[in-house]
């Protein structure tokens, strides 16, 4: 569902409303230093005015709690909380606005979405349902120059109190609920620059390619549910994390390409996307899945989830434009994202 400004490209994402998913996935504002945004295409430009036409006296509607993971799509409270979550959608079209128009107008919706759920929102320590509020982490150098000490003091306060109750959950699978979790702790870490959070995520995430990565490219994702898009959904975030760490400290990049002693990597398994990204190889999703959730998506009807179904190349594009930031061959040339229109303006 959404993320983070200038980068669309290479840097990261969220999609979980229904108001322009396609802006959702954002990245810290540092990774947009180098784009000029005179370079922006215009066609970019005028969809963003335009979706931001739609929504930009609308007011944030926050939860005190989200009801999303392990429920199936069209479980009323998974719908009611999909319809709030609309407001992170909402906080990246501001965001991207805000980055390429500088107007004052999107910085303080942004500040009052942040607000908002910051002083709503009871964090779990759930990484699939909290992952969804990364507008808010990555909107938060924008605004934090613009706000009363005491707005600082609440947002960072919950921020902190979103990181500990992620590494508080004992209960996260070696699976993409690490990599979200790993994104969450490390990204507020950065933005607050708390080292031990820092170390904490990079900790993890080489416990993460040490032992749910494998040398053939696939994961454990791969290996639990039979579906490629777990594995990239499980990416994703890794290199949201990965992005920002760059931009921060320079060890993004390194820790992009280094191999386990069995050789598995970060970019390893972004090569094993690469042939169904490029529609040259075909993926069956589910047809192996091991997991209960699975089987019950397919005997719901819900279609995406039926065994055989072949994967959506076009779903990876964002994954491969975030991968793109470390190396031009995950580029994908007839991708058309926003995300994807920005990558080649960002050095």
């Amino acid at each position: 569902m959404m993320l983070i400004s200038t980068v669309l490209q290479a840097l990261i994402i969220l999609q979980v409303g229904a108001i322009y998913p396609d802006f959702g996935t954002l990245l810290h504002p540092k990774a947009l230093k180098s784009l000029d945004s005179r370079e922006v295409p215009e066609s970019f430009r005028n969809e963003l005015q335009t979706a931001l036409a739609e929504i930009g006296e609308d007011e944030p509607d926050p939860l005190l709690e989200i009801h999303y993971e392990g429920l199936l799509d069209n479980n009323h409270l998974r719908v009611e909380t999909v319809h709030h979550l609309e407001d992170m959608d909402k906080l990246a079209l501001f965001y991207w606005h805000h980055a390429f128009f500088g107007d004052d107008h999107s910085l303080q919706k942004m500040m009052d979405f942040s607000l908002a759920w910051a002083e709503m929102f009871q964090p779990t320590g759930n990484p699939i349902n909290e992952n969804k509020l990364l507008p808010i982490v990555y909107a938060y150098p924008f605004v934090k120059p613009h706000m009363e000490r005491r707005q600082q003091q609440t947002m960072e306060e919950w921020l902190r109190e979103m990181a500990r109750a992620e590494i508080g959950n004992e209960r996260v699978p070696l699976n993409n609920w690490e990599t979200k979790r790993i994104n969450l702790v490390g990204s507020i870490g950065l933005l607050l620059e708390d080292d031990k959070l820092v170390s904490r995520a990079e900790e993890k995430a080489a416990y993460y390619v040490e032992h749910a990565l494998f040398a053939d490219g696939s994961s454990a994702d791969i290996r639990q549910r039979d579906a490629l898009s777990y594995h990239v959904s499980g990416l994703k975030p890794l290199l949201q994390f990965l992005i920002t760490l760059e931009q921060e400290a320079g060890r993004g990049k390194d820790f992009f390409y280094r191999e386990t002693a069995d050789g598995a990597s970060v970019a390893r398994s972004l090569d094993y996307v690469l042939p169904y990204a490029k529609r040259e190889k075909i993926y069956r999703q589910w047809e192996n899945s091991k997991v209960k959730l699975d089987q019950e998506r397919a005997a719901a009807g819900l279609e995406k989830y039926q065994p055989g179904v072949a994967y959506d190349p076009e779903k990876a594009y964002e994954t491969m434009a975030l991968a793109a930031y470390f190396d031009d061959k995950y580029r994908m040339d007839q991708c058309e994202l926003p995300l994807c229109q920005i990558s080649d303006l960002l050095d």
